[in-house]
């Protein structure tokens, strides 16, 4: 099967905007294809400030959020920064019941996002 993507990307200014094309981020293939972009991305040094764009997902797997951490692992050590918008309620419960909402930020929609990396 030919590697497709499964990411929306968009620049705003020094910002990545990333979005999906899909809900549900739950299969190991869908995952394996999303973190390599997703981590070809931050191997571009103009692609260090990144919004994760959650208004589409409304279900990922535990792998999911392991691909989350080490992506946002990777980002600091390179000086970069990751923060999520748009997450459903719901879905954001996962991450405050993992304790991963004390990890990451998140932001009620893309322009606060970007505003916030634009600094």
């Amino acid at each position: 099967m030919a590697d497709e993507s499964h990411l929306i990307i968009s620049r705003q200014g020094p910002v990545t905007i990333v979005g999906f094309d899909e809900s549900v981020i739950l299969d190991t293939y869908h995952i394996d294809q999303v973190s390599k972009q997703l981590f070809g991305l931050i191997d571009d040094p103009n692609s260090r400030r990144i919004v994760l764009d959650f208004a589409t997902i409304k279900m990922l797997s535990s792998q999911t959020l392991g691909v989350l951490i080490k992506m946002k692992r990777k980002l600091d050590e390179l000086g970069g920064k990751m923060v999520i918008s748009g997450i459903d309620p719901r879905l954001y419960r996962v991450f405050k019941v993992t304790n991963l909402q004390s990890i990451f930020e998140f932001f009620e929609n893309n322009s606060a996002a970007v505003a916030a990396l634009s600094d």
